[in-house]
Formats: C-alpha cells, structure tokens, sequence
C-alpha cells in the first residue's frame, strides 16, 4: 500500500532571496561544471550551492561542500531566505515548456511518499544502478538533512480522483512561478484542505508507484534512513521514513519520455575491427549520409518512423563517417518486453558479441543528447555512436509491474524537475 503523504514543505521567501527563476537547478547529475558556474553567478542563493556545491583547496572530510551546504541551510532558514510551510501540504507544480517545436504542459503533485523496500511490490524501480552517486547523496543527507530534488514518479490516477483535487487547487492563485534558464517555466499551488488531502491520500493508497526518475537517491534515501534508525528510535511519521517526489499520471499529456543514447570509447583496434563485423553481419544498414551533428534530430526522426516491432538502433561511425539506421536481421525470439527492448538487445547481443560485461563497463558511455553523441564521434572523442529509440510508455509500464528492470541508463523522460522548488526537511516529523 503506498502511503502518500502531504508535508511542511520548506520553500524560497523570495522576499528574501528574490527572483525565485535565479534560484533554482536541476537534478545535480546532469548539471556540468559550467552550468554549475552559471548557477552560482546567477544568485547567491541558488540552490545549487545545497544540490551540488564546489569543492574548495583544502577541504577534508567534516569540512567539505557537503558541510557548507548545511550551513548555508541554517544560515538562509534563520535570516528568512527559507521559510518552512505552517502546516503539511500537498503541491501541485505545472512545468510548460517547448521540445521539438511542440508545446507541452506537465503537471505533477509533490509529495512525501513512505520508502518502501523494492520487494514489497509498492515503489518498483525499471532499471539498475551504479555505486557512485549513491555516496555522493548519502553523504550530503548527512550533512545537511534535507532532499532538494524530488524524484519522478509514474502512477495510473484510478478515475481521475487525483486529478480533480489538484485541478481545484489549480483554480485558484499560485504561489509560485519561474521561468529558470534551461528549464520549463512552472507554477506552484498548495492543497491544504482536510477533504482535498484525504481523497489523494486514499486515491494514491493502492497504486503501485513506478520510478522513472531518481533510482540512485531513492535506494540513497532507504540506506540514510537505516543508518538513522541505528542511531535513534525513529517514530513511523518521522520525516527521515519518506522521500519528497513529484508524482506524475502515466496519461499526463506533457509526460515526455526520450531515448538515452550510448557511445564506444576506447575500444582496442581488434575489439573496434570484431565490433563493426558483428554489426555489419547481424543488421541491415541503412546509411543516412556523413555524421553531422546538425542532422541529429532528422536521424532521429528517421529511427523512430521503423516500426516498433523491429530491432532498430541509430550507429555512427560503424562504418567511418556515416550514419546509418540498423534493422536487426534475425532477431531471437522475445518471450516478453524487456527481451524484446532495442536497449536489451544492444546490451545483451551487440555489445556483448566483442566485449565482456566488465569490459563493457569500461568502453560504453552514457549520453542523453543524440547531437552531443555524434559530435563525440566526429570529433574522436568516441568510436561509435548509438542513437536510441524511446522505450513506449505501455512496454515500459509493463516491463515494471512485472518487477522487471532495463539495463541502466534506458529512458530518458524530459525535461528533469526542479530542484529547489519545495524542499524537504529530514529532521522530525512531517
């Protein structure tokens, strides 16, 4: 049973702090170090210095970004830069914004939603995850106590009863509104009806909650949690038992999920040659003209018009210098989605025909951006490009509630939350 809850939510006085489009970031894993300099430019109260600060000369562990973070935290909660909410919310946030000069608008409900172990069927992950981020946030939930980005989270509204709760709140005035650079625009209403508030809670309490954004803070948040309970009794409202997420309908309009591109790197000369042979003898190559990033999204555009029933992956540089689209000419038989998946069949029979899983691990890397892919391959940074196909949105609901997961890196769902819009404290209760 998921146990969805509303929360003080601890937001921006932009009375303080200003222009609340100055002081937002995204997700800090896909903030570069330049954006991260823009950030920190743009106000001093961003909250990339609490997502993602900067390393200094000379910090050692106890006093390092993660500890600044906590106490800027303190310091901006006590001068009025933060200011927590009087009484446990719900927040709707709608995002508006542009891809592909199509216009969308999405619209979420932040929550703090009660952690629950994968096995118990009620949060269910869709891909695997990697060591390295995990302590990065693990670290900084020590420090500073708090959650900052919400994660992403899929959820079918039975009857659209959730819904009609935030479409009342959105009938009102916001309390909220931005337009960050390189962001959507959004606006933020609260729901603080006694009413409002039971129907979510009771229309969310027998939904299976699919992550589609957040795997790595989400089992982050499980470890912190656990590490807290050694320490102290933890009473079952205790903030430390939940984890702040942006729930989003799997029929929301403005739900945009993109396909998440890989490219070889430093590959042997035998490996690269073993390679482009399996390639050339397993596909039929369609070739789409010399690599240009610019053509990027026409390259796309012809991948995703080949019926979904085939095998298709975008290469560059297979054969050097071109693009082509790959139809796989005798796939095995797929028992199910996840088998049947381009990303399963690249990982599990491409790849894998010349390198194995550890050496894969060495030579494939991850890119959510199809132009930044061939400019990689035409600029040597990388051997061969792999544009992917999107996973549908019903194979990948699929794929979920049968407690399947893809391989890593396999969806990309555009464009990321905000960071900083409600914050979420650890300490206490909700």
């Amino acid at each position: 049973m998921a146990d969805v809850r509303p929360f003080r939510g601890v937001r921006y006085n932009t009375r303080s702090a200003g222009d609340l489009s100055t002081l937002l970031c995204p997700p800090f894993d896909v903030i570069s170090e330049a954006e991260r300099e823009r950030l920190y430019a743009g106000s001093p109260f961003n909250v990339i210095r609490l997502e993602w600060g900067r390393d200094e000369p000379g910090d050692t562990p106890g006093n390092d970004w993660y500890a600044r973070a906590a106490k800027l935290q303190a310091e901006w909660l006590a001068s009025g830069v933060l200011e927590e909410d009087d009484s446990a919310s719900f927040y709707v946030i709608e995002e508006t914004f542009s891809f592909a000069s199509n216009d969308f608008v999405r619209k979420g409900l932040i929550s703090a939603v009660r952690l629950e172990e994968f096995d118990k069927g009620v949060v269910l992950p869709h891909e695997f995850t990697r060591p390295g981020p995990k302590v990065d946030r693990l670290e900084l939930m020590r420090s500073a106590k708090a959650n900052y980005s919400p994660l992403m989270v899929l959820y079918r509204d039975s009857n659209s009863a959730v819904a009609s709760v935030m479409q009342r709140a959105m009938a009102g005035d916001a309390i909220a509104d931005a337009a960050p650079e390189g962001l959507p625009s959004m606006r933020l209403w609260r729901i603080t009806d006694a009413a409002d508030i039971e129907n979510v809670t009771s229309a969310l309490a027998d939904t299976q909650l699919y992550l589609a954004d957040g795997h790595h803070r989400y089992e982050t948040a499980i470890t912190y949690r656990d590490e807290v309970r050694e320490t102290r009794t933890v009473g079952t409202d205790d903030a430390v038992n939940f984890r702040l997420m942006t729930l989003i309908s799997v029929d929301d309009p403005g739900l945009l999920l993109l396909g998440y591109h890989r490219q070889l790197e430093d590959a042997s000369d035998d490996e690269l040659a073993r390679f482009r042979e399996y390639v050339t003898g397993a596909f039929d190559l369609e070739d789409k003209g010399p690599i240009d990033p610019s053509s990027a999204a026409a390259f796309e555009q012809s991948l995703n018009d080949v019926p979904q029933d085939k095998v298709a992956i975008g290469f560059a540089g297979v054969e050097p210098g071109r693009l082509q689209i790959g139809v796989m000419r005798n796939p095995a038989a797929a028992t199910d989605e996840l088998a049947a998946s381009d990303y399963t069949r690249l990982h599990d029979e491409v790849v894998r025909s010349t390198f194995s899983l550890e050496r894969e691990q060495v030579v494939v890397a991850f890119e959510h951006n199809a132009a930044a892919v061939l400019r990689s391959v035409s600029g040597g940074a990388a051997q061969v490009g792999f544009v992917m196909r999107a996973v549908p949105i019903e194979p990948f609901e699929n794929i979920v509630k049968r407690g399947q997961r893809l391989p890593s890196k396999s969806t990309y769902f555009h464009p990321k939350l905000h960071t900083g819009a409600v914050i979420q404290n650890l300490e206490g209760g909700l």
